[in-house]
């Protein structure tokens, strides 16, 4: 279960500038980017892989159960944890596309339901067909899931359950507005089209190696997107998704005004912020998936922590599977829990 403690103090960290500090921000437009940097790069600095990284190296097996659409099953069939994000798309291959409604770390040789939402409304489902990489979904629908998500954890009811018919809504919503769209129910056509123009202003936003993570401050001033990963490794695998997700949003939309002169400041506030936050006020548990879900002065999102071990054992320089007992030697490596992954917006 993902510790309050834990996100505090990762955000005290950063508004101290103790081992992370906010870096110079880098201007896209009107837009400002404000990196998060790890003073101190880690030394095995694949702690976990991305979902993409995952289904691109063939190290999992996600199946659809066809008996029902709010689950999914997922394997990981490597040696290191596979983390798979909110509003990650699976693409359907002869099924319904799905979007994932929370973050989830599987753990290697583990089986999980992953909880999710179709996103392919009209068509049908196939019992044990597999499903590829479909990309980010906008930040207007991770606002949607994570509405919904607050509402089902403040009630205690899963978040699987969450409303499919507003999830149907959100997709043709979106695809409407997309050029270039033949089919507004399917929701990847969209996802493929951001993708597009995410790959151009990725080549344009160039960070810090050390960059774990990026605000995202709009012409108004207001944070529209703060992401987080453990490792630079990570966030550099995740970088365009972020900016696919950001695709969808009016931000880019000229206002004539200039970039915000003091995002570094806002992306302080914010860190301050988590580091005071109340859980069962401001962050609650979610059923079904181990995260918090967030709602903090208008900023929604969600965080997950977790515990990482060692890949080789510190008493019998054995390897390992990242757990807790080395299965040569019995050692019990005893580990704090820590910053996985935080998406706001």
């Amino acid at each position: 279960m993902t510790s309050i403690d834990a996100v505090r103090k990762f955000a005290q960290q950063v508004y101290t500038m103790d081992g992370l500090e906010i870096g110079t921000p880098v201007i896209i437009e009107e837009i400002t980017f404000v990196p998060i940097l790890k003073k101190e790069i880690p030394k095995e600095d694949r702690d976990y892989i991305t979902l993409s990284e995952a289904i691109a190296e063939g190290l999992c097996k996600i199946i659809d159960k066809g008996t029902e659409v709010s689950h999914i099953l997922f394997i990981n069939l490597g040696e290191i944890p596979i983390l798979v994000e909110e509003g990650e798309i699976f693409l359907g291959h002869g099924t319904q596309d799905r979007i994932c409604v929370g973050t989830i770390l599987v753990q290697p040789g583990e089986q999980v339901e992953i909880p999710v939402k179709c996103v392919h409304a009209p068509h049908h489902l196939q019992s044990g067909a597999a499903f590829g990489y479909g990309g980010k979904c906008s930040r207007k629908m991770l606002n949607e899931l994570r509405t919904m998500k607050y509402l089902s954890a403040a009630g205690r009811t899963p978040v699987s359950r969450i409303s499919q018919s507003r999830v149907w809504m959100k997709v043709r919503e979106e695809t409407e507005l997309e050029h270039g769209i033949t089919d507004p129910t399917q929701y990847t056509q969209a996802v493929r089209l951001r993708r597009q123009k995410a790959k151009r202003r990725s080549v344009q936003l160039k960070l810090p190696d050390n960059t774990i993570g990026i605000v995202v401050v709009g012409a108004d001033g207001n944070v529209k997107a703060m992401e987080i990963h453990r490792s630079p490794h990570n966030f550099k695998v995740r970088k365009e998704g972020l900016l696919e997700s950001l695709e969808h949003a009016d931000i880019w939309k000229k206002t004539g005004k200039g970039p915000f002169p003091k995002a570094q400041e806002k992306a302080k506030a914010l860190f301050k912020g988590l580091s005071e936050i109340e859980e069962g006020k401001e962050a609650l548990q979610q059923v079904e998936i181990e995260g918090l879900v967030v709602n903090l002065s208008g900023i929604s999102g969600e965080v997950l922590t977790t515990k990482f071990y060692s890949t080789i054992c510190p008493k019998c320089n054995k390897p390992k599977m990242r757990q807790k007992v080395c299965p040569h030697c019995g050692f019990k490596e005893e580990v704090l829990e820590e910053l996985a992954f935080m998406s706001m917006a």
